[in-house]
C-alpha cells in the first residue's frame, strides 16, 4: 500500500470512530442525559468537520502528485 492509500484509509477509518460516537450520544439522549448527549454530539459534530476538512485536502494533494511517484514523500 502506498502512503497516499494509507492516508486515505486512517481519514476515513476516523469516520467509524465518529459514527460509533454519534450513536452512543444517542444513546444518552434516548436515556435522558440530555446535558450528555448534547456535549458527546457536539463532539463528534466537530470531529467530522475537522475529518472532512482532512479529507478534503488529501484528496487534493493527491491530484497534484505524479502518478509515477511512489515515494514515501509522494504527498506535496
Amino acid at each position: 500500500m502506498t502512503p497516499a492509500g494509507r492516508l486515505l484509509f486512517w481519514i476515513r477509518a476516523a469516520f467509524v470512530g465518529d459514527a460509533a460516537l454519534a450513536a452512543f450520544g444517542g444513546i444518552l439522549l434516548a436515556i435522558g442525559s440530555e446535558d450528555a448527549a448534547v456535549a458527546v454530539l457536539l463532539f463528534v459534530a466537530v470531529r467530522v468537520a475537522l475529518g472532512v476538512a482532512a479529507l478534503v485536502i488529501a484528496v487534493h494533494a493527491l491530484e497534484k502528485q505524479d502518478p509515477h511517484d511512489d515515494a514515501p514523500s509522494a504527498i506535496h
